[in-house]
């Protein structure tokens, strides 16, 4: 038996959502190899040829200046060692369900040099970057997206490499001239990209809204889904609280149920989806914590996950910093008040410069205790003794809210108009949340858990080996053998080496 998703069928949600001229030209460009987006491009092209849909499918993945963030495989390389990459086990995949070979295209501008001339920054500092543009559109914010190494911090005075954002430019720009070309050579009326953050899939939706097509994005699905596809940004977490309340209306006691068991394996440490933050946590493992008095408790969030987002940041206290500050001053001024922070377990996972500037602010903030991220302080434990929980948007604010605990919003949230947690904008607000804590609700918060579980969509041309290998039409996406892998992360590496020098 199939098992029940969000969304029962990918062709009627197209139907629903798309009018008979956006859904008459649909065309998929993708540049990562990862199973799930590329079983997703798979999945998306077959439903969009069921409803009638003139396809085309443009794998680029290895094509851009700047590798992708998503890239593994070299596809030339891998035909000559007797390989296939993933995106051409795709690329049969679509074949073999009956795709005409004309539905796909390469890159339309073989000559290709940018359509304008490259903005030419005085330095490569954060804030420089994000207000970088190409033909009218928003490039910097996806530039930084994509970090030259994984320990480039996200403070705003640090100078990236110049060549390598200089690589990143050109690959911004080649993608958004590709697909601009390939809008109009189609006339394609919407557009399919993965997520819409990093830098060529921006560059490809800001050229798909510069010519009026329409633009979907397809994502990671639920736990127990394959993928997910919507009409809106990713982070436009209004949308996915509406949906969030649409799917629990619909799905009643049914949903109840599969949603609470998302909250409780995650606090249970069963979980394996989350077993990289509470891998270090011993369940039940507290502190000594005062048995009188109020117990805030503050857990902070991924600075790195909500630094580009296009936010009003003054209606968030500035940062997550300047809104720990504040709690912690007016914790200080109640002498029956202890504050507690718990840093994101994920921040040891993180650059090092933004582990020590956040440990630097905490210890400066001087709260009552502090557990880093490698501590084995049970977060869970800790959350049912808070009076009131902090948060910065961390999904640890509805878990307590999940948990009958008092929940404070003080950052950007998914699931902040839900009713179970209470979102504050400035410095008076704190007391109150403190003197009288907000009303609990554990029930509005487990369509979160549903939406988690069941996310999005499942298979309909195909489905999910064991190993999760997505399998469409009888052909296995499966990536290149270990030889072109290791060739292809060398030659990646050395890219990235030599922009960075």
């Amino acid at each position: 038996m199939k098992m029940r998703a969000e969304n029962d069928s990918l062709a009627d949600y197209l139907t629903q959502e798309l009018s008979p001229a956006q859904r008459s030209h649909i065309g998929l460009i993708s540049f990562n190899q990862w199973p799930f987006a590329l079983g997703a491009v798979c999945e998306t092209a077959l439903a969009a040829r069921d409803i009638g849909s003139d396809v085309t499918v443009a794998l680029w993945s290895g094509k851009t200046p700047l590798y992708d963030t998503g890239w593994r495989s070299h596809r030339t390389l891998a035909r000559l060692l007797g390989s296939r990459t993933r995106d051409h086990n795709a690329q049969r995949a679509l074949l073999a369900a009956g795709l005409p070979k004309e539905a796909f295209s390469g890159p339309p501008l073989r000559r290709w040099r940018p359509q304008e001339p490259l903005p030419t920054p005085t330095n490569t500092r954060r804030d420089t970057i994000r207000a970088l543009t190409y033909r009218g559109s928003g490039m910097g914010r996806s530039i930084l997206q994509v970090h030259p190494d994984a320990n480039t911090p996200i403070r705003d005075d640090y100078e990236w490499p110049a060549r390598y954002l200089n690589e990143a430019m050109r690959s911004y720009a080649w993608a958004y001239d590709q697909a601009y070309e390939l809008i109009q050579q189609r006339q394609l009326t919407t557009v399919v990209v993965y997520n819409g953050r990093f830098t060529h899939d921006r560059a490809v939706a800001a050229a798909a809204d510069a010519l009026g097509a329409k633009t979907l994005y397809y994502d990671t699905g639920g736990y127990q889904t394959d993928f997910d596809l919507t009409t809106a940004d990713t982070h436009d977490w209004q949308h996915l609280q509406q949906r969030m309340l649409k799917m629990s209306d619909e799905w009643g006691h049914d949903g109840d149920e599969l949603g609470s068991k998302w909250f409780t394996d995650r606090r249970e440490h069963t979980d394996r989806n989350n077993a990289i933050f509470t891998s270090e946590q011993e369940i039940g493992n507290l502190p000594d914590l005062p048995e009188s008095g109020t117990l805030v408790v503050f857990f902070s969030s991924s600075g790195d996950e909500i630094a580009e987002l296009e936010i009003d940041w003054d209606s968030y206290f500035q940062s997550q910093e300047n809104a720990l500050r504040s709690l912690a001053q007016i914790c200080r001024q109640r002498t029956d008040t202890t504050l507690v922070v718990r840093t994101h377990p994920h921040m040891r996972l993180k650059p090092t410069d933004d582990l020590k500037r956040w440990t630097e602010s905490v210890e400066g903030i001087t709260p009552d205790m502090h557990f880093g991220p490698e501590s084995s302080i049970d977060s869970y434990g800790l959350m049912q003794r808070a009076d009131v929980v902090f948060t910065y948007g961390s999904t640890s604010g509805i878990e307590a809210a999940f948990l009958g605990r008092p929940s404070v919003v003080m950052g950007p949230s998914a699931y902040d108009t839900l009713g179970c947690v209470r979102r504050i904008t400035n410095f008076d607000e704190i007391n109150e949340c403190i003197d009288t804590p907000p009303p609990t609700a554990p029930e509005r918060a487990i369509p979160f858990g549903l939406m988690m579980q069941r996310r999005g969509f499942t298979y309909g041309h195909g489905h999910k080996d064991a190993d999760e290998t997505p399998v469409i039409a009888g052909i296995r996406l499966d990536e290149a053998n270990e030889l072109v892998r290791k060739v292809s992360s060398y030659l990646k590496q050395r890219q990235l080496d030599r922009l960075r020098d």
